[in-house]
């Protein structure tokens, strides 16, 4: 299957704030299309750098701040955010309101990162080990450089 092939993804269940709704699998290696729900105030990824990844996010709700190469900035609805590959990135969000996201991946590697991610999460009792993670996401090509962004 290639990106020229059309295709649905019907809705589905959510196991976390990021879902994968179309992989490598469903686009012929080429992308990863999915979505993220936060919460008010809730944290996103630590700031972090792919080596392998360009990722872009297009907000449809909600207002997310970004921490793009140093740059801050807020992005609400109908802001599409670039971020290429080597360049350190965080966002959260620290609004008061949800917030709903669409997100791509070229190419789409780091969807087995996803996956372990979501089976350690499942795993514990408690708050995720953060070298556990950073081993983890090392192993995907990417690098943690800090905490998530805060207010």
């Amino acid at each position: 299957m290639t990106l020229s092939e059309p295709f649905v993804v019907e809705p589905g269940p959510r196991t976390g704030p990021f879902k994968v709704l179309a992989g490598g699998d469903r686009t012929g290696g080429q992308a990863l299309f999915g979505d993220a729900k936060m919460g008010p105030k809730v944290p996103g990824p630590p700031r972090h750098v792919h080596k392998n990844e360009d990722e872009a996010i297009y907000v449809i709700e909600g207002t997310l701040t970004f921490d793009v190469d140093g740059r801050r900035f807020e992005a609400g609805p109908g802001a599409f955010v670039w971020m290429p590959r080597e360049r350190p990135h965080s966002f959260s969000n620290l609004s008061t309101t949800p917030a709903w996201a669409f997100g791509v991946f070229l190419p789409p590697d780091v969807e087995r990162f996803f996956e372990e991610q979501e089976q350690y999460f499942a795993s514990l009792a408690g708050p995720p080990d953060e070298d556990v993670l950073g081993a983890m996401a090392a192993k995907y090509g990417i690098t943690f450089l800090g905490p998530p962004l805060s207010a």
